[in-house]
Formats: structure tokens, sequence, C-alpha cells
């Protein structure tokens, strides 16, 4: 039997906080901040380099990356910025599954 943790105001608050966040950048914003490639664009929002090349294609073959793309994108320009800040346990966490 599963026993989850209480709810309590401060959980609340990180909930609502969190679903408040609006987290986003767009591929050309991270291109022109970073020093990637498309490939790695592609890595970090897990989509083929196809994908990437359309959001930076004008025209007909022009699609529009999707919010998760870009959400993937702020995470990781977050992590870039903030890399000596972020606590090795949250770093074990997020991207080992520690």
């Amino acid at each position: 039997m599963r026993n989850p943790h209480p709810i309590g105001d401060r959980e609340l608050r990180l909930i609502e906080l969190f679903c408040n966040c609006r987290l986003e950048m767009t591929p050309r914003q991270f291109y022109e901040k970073w020093g990637v490639t498309y490939e790695q664009i592609a890595q970090l929002c897990r989509c083929d380099i196809t994908t990437v090349n359309r959001w930076f294609q004008r025209g007909r073959h022009y699609q529009p990356p999707r919010h998760y793309h870009k959400w993937y994108l702020a995470l990781a320009d977050v992590f870039l910025e903030c890399y000596e800040d972020i606590p090795q346990t949250l770093l074990n966490r997020l991207c080992l599954g520690r």
C-alpha cells in the first residue's frame, strides 16, 4: 500500500508556483545566446535535426517549436547560467535520477 507524502502549505505554494511558471526560450534565442549547434539543440529538445532545421527556416517549411521544446531550452539555459549555484543533490536528482 502506498504512503504518499502529505501536502501542506509549503507544498501547495510550490505546486502553485510550478503551475504558473512560464519558463520558455525559443530555439533562436538559445542559439544566439550559446555557441551550440543545431544537433545539440536537437539533443536538448529530444527531437531530430530535421525538426530543429524547420524551426530556423522561413516560408512554407517553417514549423514553430512546441511549448515543451521551448521549456527544455529554457531549463537548459538555467542549468548553463546557474550551474555553480545548483546543489549537487539536486543535480543528481534531476539528471541522474538518484
